[in-house]
């Protein structure tokens, strides 16, 4: 599981602890979401995910944890097959972070995720796995102010989570940050883990 920007792993806390009832192993590794690039943290994390004795790897990704994951699996084919669950990500790129990012000192906040990641440039399509995408759109947050008129979870764009790559997505009532303690944002990873699919009576989505 990979936490998004500005967080540490103990974010996703009970997320971890109900797939761990379930049986899954769970690693949740810190990485620099400031300091390095997405592409530079997939880099360190794949020496840790080739020491784990596994055949099967289920990524799960919240908020800039998904570009992580995207750059991680296009440039790691070799990593055990499995699938990937994106919370909240950016896919697309981030309108609060293009609109912040040339103001003086507050713009400095995004580090280099800017890079092949939240400026939407460079970001990988080509992962060779089924993505199931959650996608929020209840707008509360702090980036509310920025993203009035279009929907949004409060930080991201509905529109800047979906991905021609994505295989199914869904699309929930909750916020950015209160989908990593929503229940129904579990059972929604739960099935596609298990299944590909968010529940068995919807179809995944066609890849563009």
């Amino acid at each position: 599981m990979l936490h998004g920007i500005w967080m540490r792993p103990w974010v996703l806390g009970r997320l971890a602890g109900r797939l761990r009832a379930l049986g899954y192993v769970v690693i949740v590794p810190a990485y620099a979401s400031v300091r390095l690039t997405p592409a530079a943290n997939a880099e360190r994390l794949y020496p840790l995910l080739q020491t784990v004795q596994t055949d099967t790897l289920h990524l799960v990704a919240h908020s800039l944890g998904g570009l992580v994951a995207l750059h991680l699996l296009e440039k790691h084919p070799d990593l055990p097959p499995g699938r990937l669950v994106t919370l909240g990500t950016p896919a697309q790129g981030s309108k609060i972070a293009r609109t912040i990012k040339p103001i003086p000192v507050l713009g400095k906040v995004f580090g280099n995720s800017m890079l092949e990641g939240l400026s939407g440039n460079g970001v990988p399509h080509r992962i060779g796995r089924e993505w199931g995408a959650v996608i929020g759109t209840l707008p509360f947050g702090l980036g509310f102010p920025f993203l009035r008129g279009e929907t949004s979870d409060g930080a991201v764009l509905v529109s800047e989570a979906r991905h021609p790559a994505q295989t199914a997505r869904i699309e929930q009532r909750v916020s950015h940050t209160g989908m990593l303690f929503s229940p129904l944002t579990f059972t929604y990873i739960q099935h596609f883990l298990q299944s590909g699919q968010f529940s068995s009576s919807i179809a995944p989505v066609n890849a563009d």
